[in-house]
């Protein structure tokens, strides 16, 4: 298949995805794959095995992003867990003070 063919394929693929309503992958590694592929130095089994280890690879970086959220959330609950916790008001708490402080 000449450059040509591949190019006008890829074209077309993308123009019946963005018709059908489909994102178009923006990542300049993605289009240099594609690239890679109408120049005829790699195949199309190639491009998406990049692609899967892409998305596997955007994944794993949120998972991360995630962790580190929740790991930091987990810090600050450890750091105020073992400050001194906010007493609420309780009636009979505050009359039993009250006649201890008059017994005296």
């Amino acid at each position: 298949m000449s450059a040509e063919i591949r190019r006008r394929a890829a074209a077309s693929a993308f123009q019946r995805a963005q018709r059908a309503g489909h994102a178009i992958e923006q990542d300049p590694r993605f289009h240099e794959w594609v690239e890679e592929w109408i120049a005829g130095r790699i195949t199309m089994p190639d491009v998406a095995m990049r692609y899967r280890a892409l998305i596997i690879e955007r994944s794993a970086a949120r998972r991360a992003d995630t962790n580190a959220h929740v790991f930091e959330a987990l810090q600050q609950t450890e750091t105020t867990a073992g400050a001194e916790p906010a007493r609420s008001f309780d009636l009979e708490t505050e009359i039993g003070r009250l006649m201890d402080e008059d017994r005296r």
